[in-house]
């Protein structure tokens, strides 16, 4: 029978690896009936993108519950409460807490990440999840507001999956500044760039209609200028009504033009 040497080389190193892993194990528990916390090192994972939690206020949230882990015995530290006090934040997606060979503790902490604000007597974000999040007083989030006459429930079932359309879209993320209800059944939306008002009418089919949305960029405004229009009604489904700006001085009575466009 003939002997596979590759095969007996693979597994001399993973029988070397499993008994690293062991004698490792074993040490650190054995260590950590005496071994001290030298250190806690506490990162903000996404904190070039968001800017709602820092460390100091990880910190600040330990100490204010008498977490202390400096100089504790590392099989005193309970990780798993660490974690739930953390994750209590409404900024707070995620957490993951471990202690290292080298003596310290180590926190991440990821946040959750706003996708519009909705305003009213209550102004408040909402995130990829619908999580509703305090607004923080001087840490804005530059996302699209929500505003006008909806409820809780629309919001939830109706609006939300268009939002998220949104926010997961470079261009319209970007471009959509805030989303107006006349009611639930008529959306109008207002742009960064270009003065106009855009009707999207209800939100079915908001794909579609987006789509329709870009493609006038594309073709049309992109040539004629962004300002051409006061306003671009997309709830037609076979075409979109661009009414353009009164640019100059008009007679009394005189109606603004309109330009139906099929697209």
């Amino acid at each position: 029978m003939k002997i596979s040497w590759k095969k007996v080389s693979i597994a001399i190193a993973c029988l070397a690896v499993i008994s690293y892993l062991i004698i490792a194990a074993v040490n650190f528990s054995g260590k950590s009936a005496t071994e001290v916390c030298r250190g806690v090192q506490i990162s903000v994972m996404d904190s070039a993108t968001t800017h709602f939690i820092t460390p100091d206020e990880i910190s600040r949230i330990l100490n204010n519950h008498a977490v202390s882990m400096l100089g504790v015995t590392m099989r005193h530290i309970h990780l798993s409460a660490i974690d739930n006090l953390i994750a209590k934040n409404p900024y707070v997606d995620n957490v993951e807490c471990y202690k290292t060979l080298d003596g310290n503790v180590k926190i991440n902490v990821w946040q959750r990440q706003p996708i519009a604000e909705v305003t009213g007597l209550n102004n408040y974000y909402i995130d990829n999840q619908m999580h509703k999040l305090p607004v923080l007083i001087g840490r804005p989030a530059f996302v699209p507001i929500i505003s006008g006459t909806f409820n809780d429930t629309f919001l939830r079932k109706n609006l939300f999956p268009f939002v998220l359309y949104i926010h997961q879209n470079e261009f319209w993320n970007a471009q959509i500044e805030q989303i107006y209800l006349q009611s639930d059944s008529l959306i109008e939306l207002v742009p960064r760039l270009g003065d106009c008002i855009i009707n999207l009418g209800t939100v079915d089919r908001y794909e579609q209609k987006m789509n329709k949305l870009m493609e006038l960029y594309q073709y049309a405004l992109n040539h004629v200028g962004w300002n051409r229009y006061s306003y671009i009604d997309l709830q037609y489904k076979d075409r979109v009504i661009c009414t353009k700006k009164d640019i100059e001085t008009k007679p009394s009575g005189q109606q603004d033009q309109q330009t139906n466009n099929t697209l």
